[in-house]
């Protein structure tokens, strides 16, 4: 496992909200904790079991508004023109949700990371071996050729 702070650091998170985050996900049976050295955080189940739908409750319902929590409940469903979009709208947020795999996310994730690495750090432009070998030697004189601004005599 890794411990909440090793956590909270890499991903940028305050750790005392990450520690009320952790103590839910622990409760509702996503993650694991275990004390002492060889403790920390780790998943309780493999990533690819875990949706999004499942993490968004571990916290509460989804809900968009009152009339999706029960919609045979709500009062004014024969009512309201937008009834039927909320519905509709909920029923896509749900879908999108549970088709997301943990372990996409941890997949995206990793591609995010290695392009903003190479963005940030990108590879060092090197001569190729020819130009090397036909500047080896030269020295930048004004007005000899060999360098920028000279012109030949």
């Amino acid at each position: 496992g890794m411990s909440t702070a090793e956590v909270a650091r890499r991903q940028d998170i305050p750790y005392q909200f990450l520690r009320k985050v952790a103590h839910t996900l622990v409760a509702q049976g996503l993650l694991a904790s275990r004390r002492g050295a060889s403790g920390g955080l780790s998943l309780a189940r493999p990533a690819e079991t875990i949706t999004a739908l499942d993490i968004v409750r571990a916290f509460g319902s989804p809900y968009l508004n009152q009339c999706t929590v029960d919609p045979s409940q709500c009062d004014r469903r024969d009512l309201c023109a937008g009834y039927p979009l909320w519905l509709e709208a909920q029923a896509m947020v749900e879908r999108a949700l549970n088709a997301t795999r943990l372990s996409d996310m941890v997949r995206r994730q990793m591609a995010i990371e290695r392009a903003h690495n190479k963005r940030r750090y990108p590879c060092e432009v090197r001569p190729s071996r020819v130009a090397r070998k036909q500047t080896a030697g030269q020295q930048y004189s004004p007005g000899s050729g060999a360098g920028e601004g000279g012109n030949p005599p």
